[in-house]
């Protein structure tokens, strides 16, 4: 039986850890092509071994890069088109965290979380936005945060960086409707990953629970639009 993403092609950032690897998993389980993108060479090239030794070799494509650069995502596009002739899906998943006071948030801190978390979405969607256009197909799906839609102390920089993420998903979404493509923001709780430094409650979400959320959306018929899908731990009573 197909896969539900079966034959799709997906960049997937951030996709040597956490979120980004198990958004990488579920995507080539169902069948999608994906080439995921990251810094850590190591953990990329273990996670292509392991999804080859689990049968998906050649539907994973290790690519290191700096998600930063605008020349990156422009190479990254144009190969993967090379490849594959097409991409459907961008994941915009790589994320940094710092948190700290504004008093003492170092300001390369704040450079960081800036760049990685909203300046690096706006340039691998502007690198996709050209053929997706042409197409009138495509998905691009913002890993944003609940840090995006509130606020909490020692999160200025964090938070910022989220807010603005979800302005860049909600203008391009009005942009690009005329041409038939999607933009969703997934906006995950607390999840089992040790991001930013902070160890995660027990009951937190795992990184599979918000990639198979991912799953549901990039997977929806194109006559269905998700705006901003918010992701949160079920807590027990007794912990509330």
């Amino acid at each position: 039986m197909p896969g539900r993403l079966q034959d799709k092609v997906a960049i997937v950032t951030g996709a040597s850890r956490g979120i980004g690897e198990a958004i990488s998993r579920v995507f080539v389980a169902e069948g999608a092509r994906v080439v995921g993108v990251a810094r850590s060479a190591g953990a990329l090239e273990a996670l292509a071994r392991d999804l080859a030794a689990a049968g998906a070799g050649g539907r994973f494509v290790p690519r290191v890069a700096d998600v930063t650069s605008p020349g990156a995502a422009k190479e990254a596009v144009r190969e993967t088109l090379e490849r594959w002739g097409r991409i459907d899906i961008l994941v915009n998943n790589a994320g940094v965290g710092h948190f700290a006071p504004v008093a003492d948030l170092a300001e390369a801190a704040w450079d960081e979380m800036m760049a990685v978390n909203l300046k690096a979405p706006f340039l691998w969607s502007q690198a996709v936005l050209p053929h997706m256009m042409e197409r009138r197909d495509g998905h691009i799906i913002m890993i944003s945060s609940v840090a995006g839609t509130t606020t909490f102390v020692n999160g200025a920089g964090y938070c910022a960086s989220k807010w603005g993420l979800m302005a860049l998903a909600d203008t391009l979404r009005q942009e690009v409707r005329p041409y038939e493509l999607r933009v969703t923001a997934v906006c995950p709780g607390s999840v089992q990953t040790h991001f930013g430094g902070t160890p995660p409650r027990d009951y937190s979400l795992r990184p599979e629970d918000v990639a198979h959320t991912v799953l549901e959306v990039a997977a929806a018929p194109r006559r269905v639009v998700y705006g901003t899908v918010i992701v949160r731990p079920l807590v027990p009573a007794d912990r509330q």
